[in-house]
């Protein structure tokens, strides 16, 4: 099947057929959409080939590729910035998302109703003064299990699918949480990380408790993108930047689960940091990159060399890929 690339930015959400060369917005009088409308999110499901959900300040919405059109989702998410949106793998019905104002709301079926999780989270923080949700992950090891981390209020973790939830941030220098990535091949044997701020941390005790990790490669503490390489081979990507706007950033890369990181090859200049890593287990070696102004880089080789695109997107919050049927 062909592929099928996205970048959700701040200018509408755009696609490419060619890994990324070209990039298209689909025009508002066919598609559905205003073109200029504000992506923050899209979320593809394997089980799904064909359509992509994406996360705006005007709503939820489903792109039908065989139609070319987005499809309106009615949701209490009507006026909040839709952030993180996530599919629960074993079924694709089972829709949570997340948003600013941090509130994180869950469908059962397939986006026709919406309940609102009692997610113990702040209403207010200091810096960007209204907390949001930075990341969504279901749990490798434990289909009920799901994850939340919020800029800026910590790590959250629910045991019953969003029913209940608890911050799990001991430990952590900094609550201002961006991702998680699991290490390791058995919840009884296995760490979680967690990029902060302040830097990386690690989790031994399923997130009782949080250390510093440090990063020698690492020119400067704000580490934002974390991803496995989707082949089980050990490989992890972790982003770091000046800060969340800076003029400046850096992939790191670790062949060790995490235990230590090198630079990745990734052609300079880089513009600022990079946002987003955009894996798929469909391929292991062909990822997408985005900083989030608007540079754009692939790699087909599982992240041994990068090529830039020669196609910049303005704000870029997410980047991914998927295959479509022919």
């Amino acid at each position: 099947m062909p592929v099928k690339a996205f970048a959700a930015t701040l200018d509408s959400l755009w696609f490419s057929d060619d890994l990324g060369e070209t990039w298209t917005r689909p025009p508002t009088p066919i598609a559905g959409q205003y073109i200029e409308t504000r992506f923050w999110c899209a979320c593809h499901h394997p089980n799904r080939t064909g359509e992509l959900l994406g996360g705006t300040d005007q709503g939820l919405y489903r792109w039908i590729d065989a139609e070319q059109c987005w499809h309106y989702i009615p949701s209490p998410m009507d006026a909040l910035q839709i952030y993180m949106i996530a599919q629960h793998p074993d079924n694709a019905d089972f829709i949570i998302c997340g948003t600013r104002p941090a509130e994180l709301f869950i469908s059962q079926d397939n986006g026709a109703s919406w309940q609102r999780c009692l997610l113990p989270s702040a209403s207010e923080c200091w810096f960007i003064n209204t907390p949001r949700v930075t990341s969504i992950c279901f749990d490798p090891h434990n289909s009920n299990g799901i994850w939340a981390t919020i800029e800026i209020d910590g790590v959250f973790y629910s045991p019953d699918l969003g029913k209940t939830w608890q911050r799990v941030s001991n430990g952590l220098r900094d609550n201002d949480t961006h991702n998680l990535a699991f290490i390791g091949n058995d919840k009884n044997n296995r760490s979680i990380l967690c990029s902060t701020e302040a830097g990386l941390h690690k989790s031994t005790d399923e997130a009782k408790s949080w250390h510093f990790v440090d990063t020698p490669a690492a020119p400067w503490a704000y580490m934002r993108c974390l991803a496995n390489k989707q082949d089980n081979s050990g490989t992890l990507f972790a982003s770091v930047g000046a800060s969340p706007y800076g003029d400046v950033g850096m992939l790191l890369v670790s062949q060790d689960n995490g235990e230590s990181f090198q630079k990745s090859p990734v052609p300079e200049p880089i513009n600022s940091t990079i946002w987003w890593i955009g894996v798929n287990p469909a391929d292991a070696n062909l990822i997408f990159l985005c900083t989030i102004f608007g540079q754009i880089f692939r790699s087909q080789d599982g992240g041994k060399s990068w090529q830039k695109m020669r196609r910049e997107l303005g704000e870029i919050r997410m980047i991914g890929w998927w295959l479509v049927p022919e």
